[in-house]
């Protein structure tokens, strides 16, 4: 028996360290550690992972264990190996009001060159400005306050994700960011008086929502290629001279029958107040071949009084009007939505399927099925 333990040894043992490190790099660093048992060719393994997952399902997430999960975690990057290549760390078990353990994560981040930084939780009001030559992709979730944008030094930075954090009121000296994302970020947005600006020559991808647009906004994006708006509010939009590289707009404007202001269905005055900033919004994205709006955002329109008055469509070339939750789409020369998206498009094509990016469409001229 001990021969056949042995020999299943030696089979694990030789395995490269690159496939084994692989392995490891798909489960929470708790359970990477706990491999070390296995056999002796995974006792050191887990020192020189290149990626690092701290995630909030670990035991250590408990309220009662907290304590045990900060030390989990700070022996964890006392004793990997420092000279090993370190390129992720996902942490997602930081208490909201939490700051020893974000600033020890981001601290090691930076020390490390990490090129991919993803904390939710935690707080950063007290963190050191971001500073790294090395951050590529950051996420950022429920981290509070940040340090002013314009204290952040990220020249490789490409991509940017915030969701439900405080940054103030622009975003902008990024010269290579290729991607933002900006979600829930309503308790920020709320504070503003003047206007949210995005001033990133270099932007390529814009996702807004929900609850962006408590505020008018102002985007500095030439190169812009995609651009996502989902939120219950519709904000006053100016982008300058647009985006004349703009290839698909995907908008989803959200009915809600709550108190934060959002757009319901019974109340036409707002309905009417936000079509003008819905415009703004359009003649910002004119130049797209592409347009995606969900039922939602139609039934927006459809509630306007009296749409034939802002004819025409800002919109002009338009190849595809993707439509998303109809099980028939309206005639185009009937319903007068259909009628107002189109007018400065007569040779659109209309589509159904659902909204987002690599998603699949049918044509329904003849009114073909789903897929």
């Amino acid at each position: 028996m001990s021969q056949v333990i042995e020999e299943e040894e030696d089979r694990i043992s030789k395995l490269p360290d690159e496939l084994l490190s692989q392995i490891l790099t798909y489960l929470d660093s708790d359970v990477a550690v706990q491999t070390s048992v296995l056999s002796k060719r995974w006792v050191n393994l887990w020192t020189s992972l290149p990626c690092l997952i701290f995630r909030i399902s670990t035991p250590y997430s408990d309220y009662y264990n907290y304590d045990f999960g900060c030390k989990f975690i700070s022996n964890f990057l006392n004793y990997r190996n420092q000279d090993s290549v370190l390129s992720t760390i996902k942490v997602d078990c930081i208490r909201d009001r939490d700051k020893y353990i974000s600033t020890m994560c981001l601290d090691y981040a930076i020390a490390h060159n990490v090129e991919n930084l993803r904390i939710h939780g935690g707080d950063f009001s007290e963190a050191p400005c971001l500073n790294s030559d090395s951050v590529k992709t950051l996420h950022l979730r429920r981290c509070g306050y940040l340090q002013p944008i314009d204290d952040w030094v990220l020249p490789s930075l490409t991509k940017l994700y915030l969701w439900n954090v405080w940054f103030g009121d622009h975003i902008s000296g990024f010269g290579n960011l290729k991607e933002l994302t900006l979600s829930g970020c309503y308790q920020c947005f709320w504070q503003f008086k003047e206007d949210f600006r995005i001033n990133c020559p270099s932007l390529e991808s814009l996702s807004l929502g929900p609850d962006f647009s408590h505020c008018d906004m102002v985007v500095n994006a030439p190169n812009l290629v995609y651009f996502e708006f989902r939120s219950g509010h519709v904000p006053q939009f100016s982008a300058g001279d647009g985006f004349p590289c703009i290839k698909e707009v995907d908008i989803d404007i959200e009915l809600r029958n709550d108190d934060f202001g959002g757009l319901q269905e019974d109340d036409e005055y707002r309905m009417a107040s936000a079509m003008p900033n819905f415009i703004s919004m359009l003649d910002a994205v004119r130049e797209t071949p592409v347009l995606k709006l969900t039922s939602e955002t139609i039934q927006f329109l459809r509630r306007v009084p009296d749409i034939s008055e802002y004819q025409p469509s800002p919109i002009c070339d338009l190849k595809f009007l993707y439509v998303q939750g109809f099980d028939e789409i309206p005639d185009r020369f009937t319903d007068p939505v259909i009628n107002y998206l189109l007018s400065n498009s007569p040779c659109a094509e209309i589509l159904r399927g659902r909204i987002g990016r690599n998603q699949k469409f049918v044509r329904i001229d003849h009114w073909i099925t789903d897929l």
